[in-house]
């Protein structure tokens, strides 16, 4: 079984990608994934993958870092991040039914998950770089 998988991602790495644009296309995606706009992943994905003239379905693949076991958490981590960076602490967080307060968070999640997206997507760039040489010799 892994055979055949590893024969498909032989197969995808000779398809006239340097490893340099596949790595740079998972990182974008994982970058991405992160960014807390549930449901426009892939369109921005999409979108940015077509301006900078990378593999869409690498961009696309990238992006599956956030997936619905680990949003949850990508998004709590962000917030908290943000927090940190803007005022110093983290977030002291209350259940309530007040979705006004909900405001409060916004930014420093916007904040904390660029952060947290680049410093994901600079190890995934480097990570996929030295797979995808290995894979191409």
């Amino acid at each position: 079984m892994f055979r055949k998988y590893r024969g498909m991602i032989m197969d995808f790495l000779h398809k006239g990608m340097s490893p340099a644009e596949i790595a740079f296309g998972v990182a974008l995606g994982n970058f991405v994934g992160i960014l807390p706009f549930l449901g426009f992943h892939t369109v921005m994905a999409i979108g940015l993958a077509y301006i900078m003239r990378l593999n869409i379905l690498v961009v696309f693949l990238g992006t599956q870092i956030s997936n619905p076991f680990s949003f949850p958490f990508i998004v709590f981590i962000s917030a908290q991040i943000g927090s940190l960076v803007m005022h110093g602490t983290l977030l002291d967080l209350k259940f309530t039914s007040d979705l006004g307060i909900i405001k409060k968070y916004i930014l420093p999640t916007i904040v904390g998950s660029i952060l947290l997206g680049l410093s994901v997507s600079i190890p995934s760039y480097f990570i996929t770089l030295k797979f995808a040489k290995r894979f191409r010799q």
